[in-house]
């Protein structure tokens, strides 16, 4: 088996100084531009590739975080995950990227990798099975930053990144009211996650503001965010006697599987049923008819999240205020209501 090429080896062959090769390799302004291309051109004929290993026991940095999320094929994560990178990337960092499957006992187990994997940082969004957070605390309390990220929890000392759910809700649930829906339904996610219960307030709060009754009967909690469990949740809706003229949806996802069940049970939308999701997923605008929705920023979002948990790295062991992001979504009318 062929050895692998050293920094040594370059500098032998070109005669400098391994001090000299290594600075180049990095790109340092101190070496002359001829010099630098020389190291490289011998790197590249000596097929010379870094010990990232060793650079980051030298540095005591592995130039690399971790990311958890729920799930990957979902729009908001996805999009989210791609902020993340270009951040990182543009910053010199690497992202390590897993999904929990919104299982708490997986979750536990990649936080615990992670953190022994020696990354610099973490950005996570728990499961919908998380109700402890100890597994999260015990990486703080090794001196591994952690960002907090869309789903939050209050009783960890952490930044957060998260969106302005309740309000978010209350905008879209006014914006059905404004259309002269007065028996609005909503579907909603597990009431475990923060962020379940906050969209679920914003759409109590825009009934109460305009004097319509809250009907627990028009409301239904889901176990998963699903397009089957959306659309026998609509089928449960319209099977009822008092019939909902709008409906608000914890996300797009469920807005588009209760857009199909109602296709199928021959409602009109929205003449008389205005169908509304939160999350702006790409799939939302090319339903028939395309779905009003809550526009979340979720690119920016995590390059802010990256952004943060970079300047935490950056003053690890120095006190440093905790920074709280509520960002504000946007609401897209479109013709579903």
């Amino acid at each position: 088996m062929k050895k692998p090429a050293t920094i040594k080896d370059i500098a032998e062959k070109l005669q400098v100084s391994i001090a000299t090769v290594s600075r180049a390799l990095r790109g340092s302004t101190e070496i002359k531009k001829e010099t630098k291309e020389a190291v490289l051109e011998m790197a590249r004929q000596l097929d010379y590739h870094p010990n990232l290993l060793a650079s980051s026991l030298s540095s005591k940095k592995s130039k690399i975080i971790g990311v958890v999320v729920p799930t990957i094929n979902r729009y908001f994560w996805s999009n989210s995950i791609a902020g993340i990178e270009n951040l990182a990337y543009r910053e010199g960092y690497k992202v390590m990227i897993f999904q929990s499957g919104e299982s708490f006992n997986k979750e536990v187990e990649i936080v615990e990798t992670l953190a022994n994997s020696k990354v610099d940082g973490i950005i996570i969004a728990f499961s919908k099975e998380t109700w402890t957070f100890d597994h999260v605390q015990h990486v703080i309390d090794r001196d591994v930053p952690v960002v907090l990220y869309e789903r939050a929890c209050a009783n960890l000392g952490t930044s957060k990144i998260k969106t302005d759910d309740k309000n978010g809700a209350f905008i879209l649930t006014n914006h059905l009211i404004a259309r002269g829906r007065k028996n609005i339904a909503y579907i909603g996610g597990p009431l475990a996650l923060g962020v379940c219960k906050d969209r679920l307030e914003g759409y109590h709060m825009a009934l109460q503001a305009a004097g319509l009754q809250v009907k627990q009967h028009l409301i239904i909690t889901l176990e998963d965010f699903t397009f089957d469990l959306a659309g026998e949740a609509m089928q449960q809706l319209w099977a009822g006697a008092d019939k909902p003229d709008g409906l608000i949806c914890f996300a797009d996802i469920l807005a588009i599987g209760a857009m199909h069940a109602a296709h199928q049970l021959g409602i009109p939308v929205p003449e008389q049923l205005s169908i509304a999701g939160f999350g702006n997923d790409e799939t939302s605008r090319f339903i028939s008819p395309p779905i009003t929705t809550m526009a979340q920023p979720s690119f920016e979002m995590g390059k802010m999240a990256a952004r943060v948990l970079l300047e935490e790295i950056a003053c690890s062991g120095e006190a440093h205020e905790k920074k709280h992001e509520v960002i504000k979504s946007r609401l897209i009318v479109r013709e579903s209501t």
